[in-house]
């Protein structure tokens, strides 16, 4: 079998959608199937780089617009600097720590607001000429037997709606709603729009959660065997931790949360619980933080530390070497969270930091038998905080799990139900 992935996110980049297809077209290559990618021509930040899987035969097109340009100066300065390296006039050094933005990074940040204004659903929108030329090109050359969108950015939808017709099955890797509560007011309509095209014309759809699938059926009549659902994963390549080794230090407790943050994700309570207890420290590893959050590192003495984008495997280890992995929920049922079942790779215990009540990763949690939950504000983070310090033994307890459940979210796993959907799609 093979497949064209029309992907914006797709490695060197590291955002969750990248690292959620580098591990499904690593499973799917492994499994014998031919895998092509499109994906625009952008670098990776420095440090950060994903490299494609084994196996894996990636297509670059120019990025259009603003991002096509800034790739261009970013290889043209990076030309520049190895050679100087090379001839020892400098040494490159990485940079740890968040990003902050100078009156440069300010300027193309409010370009790019500027452009999200007029193009649809932002300046990412403006790969959809150069993709559309590409993937023409590629179809008529590679003739795949499946053509499938990974969609966030919504282009990759768009351009899956233009060559439907040229493919003999469309399938869809929606993960999350192209209509969402906080999808700009200004674009709300065509994102209805667009998702409804998407859900009657596509052969096939992947969600991530039921409630994401339910949500799509009710809002659009479509049958809900159209869907499959194939969450979030962990890198199963590597053993989990034994319970034994997720002992903490008698004196302290380190926490580590790391993901992004958004305006539906407030990480508030929790610096602000640890900023209160000396024997608890919290390492966040987030490619931006807001300015306001960097004032917690000095109030707290150092115990609370933001470093920043890293690379893929550098992440994967801090998560090995922590006490307690924190989630921050999200303000809405549809979506979870991808770092959570990351999370279930390191063999350690997680906190998760809820919304409401019936929050849909309470029953994970308790399903994997791997944690706890607790409302997201500071007193009752600090009161189970407080409770893990004084019954360590908790942690112990809590990193076995069940491992039949969490099993199952290998991304082995997920990638075999893939491939079976796939060839059940392809007839």
């Amino acid at each position: 079998m093979r497949i064209l992935l029309v992907a914006y996110s797709y490695p060197p980049q590291a955002f969750p959608q990248a690292i959620r297809w580098y591990y499904l077209s690593r499973e799917l290559a492994r499994s014998g199937v031919d895998v092509h990618v499109l994906a625009p021509d952008i670098p990776s930040r420095d440090g950060s780089a994903l490299e494609p899987p084994t196996g894996v035969t990636v297509h670059r097109c120019d990025a259009g617009g603003l991002a096509g340009w800034l790739a261009r100066l970013q290889r043209a300065s990076r030309r520049h600097v190895d050679s100087r390296a090379e001839s020892g006039s400098t040494r490159a050094s990485p940079m740890i720590g968040p990003v902050v933005l100078n009156w440069k990074g300010r300027l193309l940040q409010r370009m790019d607001w500027l452009i999200g204004l007029f193009r649809y659903p932002d300046s990412r929108g403006q790969w959809l000429a150069p993709a559309s030329r590409a993937l023409s090109r590629l179809l008529d050359t590679l003739q795949p037997d499946l053509l499938i969108s990974s969609h966030e950015p919504p282009v990759s939808l768009q351009l899956g709606l233009r060559m439907a017709g040229r493919v003999p099955r469309w399938l869809v890797d929606l993960g999350d709603p192209v209509l969402t509560p906080y999808t700009s007011p200004r674009w709300r309509r065509q994102a209805l729009a667009l998702e409804t095209q998407v859900c009657r014309r596509a052969d096939a759809i992947v969600v991530t959660t039921e409630a994401t699938r339910d949500l799509l059926v009710e809002r659009h009549a479509v049958d809900g065997e159209k869907f499959l659902v194939i969450g979030q994963g962990f890198d199963d390549d590597q053993p989990r931790l034994q319970a034994a080794a997720s002992s903490p230090g008698r004196d302290n407790l380190r926490l580590l949360y790391t993901g992004r943050f958004y305006p539906f994700r407030d990480p508030t309570p929790l610096l602000e619980a640890v900023l209160g207890l000396e024997r608890v420290s919290l390492t966040i590893v987030a490619p931006s933080v807001p300015p306001g959050f960097l004032d917690y590192t000095a109030r707290s003495g150092g115990r609370i530390a933001f470093l920043g984008e890293l690379p893929h495997v550098k992440v994967l280890q801090l998560q090995r070497d922590c006490d307690v992995l924190v989630n921050i929920g999200n303000a809405g049922h549809a979506q979870t969270p991808g770092k959570l079942f990351e999370y279930l790779g390191s063999g350690k215990p997680i906190l998760h930091c809820r919304y409401a009540e019936d929050d849909p990763v309470n029953g994970l949690i308790s399903a994997w038998k791997c944690g706890w939950f607790c409302h997201n504000d500071k007193d009752s983070l600090r009161l189970l905080l407080v409770g893990l310090l004084a019954e360590p033994q908790r942690l112990v307890e809590a990193a076995c799990g069940d491992v039949e459940a969490i099993t199952r979210r290998g991304w082995s796993k997920l990638g075999g139900e893939l491939l079976a959907g796939m060839r059940r799609l392809a007839g």
